[in-house]
C-alpha cells in the first residue's frame, strides 16, 4: 500500500524537521518508493541543519548506537555521543520510551514526530524538544538505521514548543517496496 506523503511537509513547522523530511522524501521518490539508504544521505542537502541531525544504527534487539550526531544533539546529551549506545545515555523511563519509539520507526517503517521535556543536569534547567525520526535502509534494503532532526528550546527558543505533535506513525506508514523477505545483512 502506498501512502500519500504530500501532507508530511504541511504537518511540520520547524525548519530542521522540514529540511530533513524534504531530503528524505526526495531520496524516497528517487528510489521509486524504497527506503532511502543510509549512504544516500547528502550532508550538503541538510546544510545549516546538520547540528540538529543524528543517525542511529540498530545493532539488533534494543541496541541502538549513534552513528553520528550534530553539535546540538551532543549538547542535549551533555557530550559527544558518536559510537555510544542510546541505552547508556538516558535514565528510565525515558530510555525505554525512546527505545520503543526507535523500534516503531523501523517496524513497520514509519515516520515519528515526538516531543519530550525534562531536567538536564548539564544545563541545570528543564528543556523541551521535538524530534522527527525517519527510517533508513542498509545495503540490503532492510530498515536498520534512523535519521532524526532534534530541535530543543536552547537552540530555537521561540519555535521548539509551538508546533502540534501529531501521530506520524499512524498517518505516515512508509511502504517498503524493495526488501527481499530473506534479507539479513546490515550496513
Amino acid at each position: 500500500m502506498q501512502y500519500d506523503f504530500a501532507g508530511l511537509m504541511d504537518a511540520l513547522t520547524l525548519d530542521s524537521h522540514r529540511a530533513l523530511a524534504a531530503h528524505w522524501l526526495e531520496l524516497h521518490a528517487a528510489g521509486g518508493g524504497a527506503l532511502p539508504r543510509v549512504t544516500a544521505i547528502d550532508p550538503l542537502s541538510l546544510g545549516r541543519h546538520l547540528p540538529d541531525i543524528c543517525i542511529l544504527n540498530h545493532d539488533g534487539g534494543n541496541v541502538f548506537r549513534f552513528r553520528l550526531a550534530g553539535g546540538h544533539v551532543n549538547d542535549f546529551y551533555g557530550g559527544e555521543v558518536r559510537g555510544k549506545l542510546l541505552t547508556d545515555l538516558l535514565p528510565s523511563p525515558t530510555r525505554e520510551r525512546l527505545i520503543g519509539m526507535a523500534h516503531a520507526v523501523l517496524r513497520p517503517p514509519a515516520a515519528i514526530l515526538h516531543g519530550m521535556s525534562g531536567m538536564l543536569p548539564q544545563w541545570n534547567y528543564s528543556v523541551a524538544l521535538q524530534r522527527l525520526s525517519l527510517p533508513l535502509a542498509d545495503a540490503s534494503g532492510r530498515a536498520r538505521h534512523i535519521i532524526s532532526a532534534t530541535v530543543h528550546s536552547r537552540h530555537e527558543p521561540d519555535r521548539a514548543q509551538d508546533s502540534v505533535i501529531i501521530d506520524f506513525q499512524r498517518q505516515y506508514r512508509i511502504p517498503v517496496t524493495d526488501v527481499p523477505a530473506q534479507a539479513t545483512g546490515s550496513q
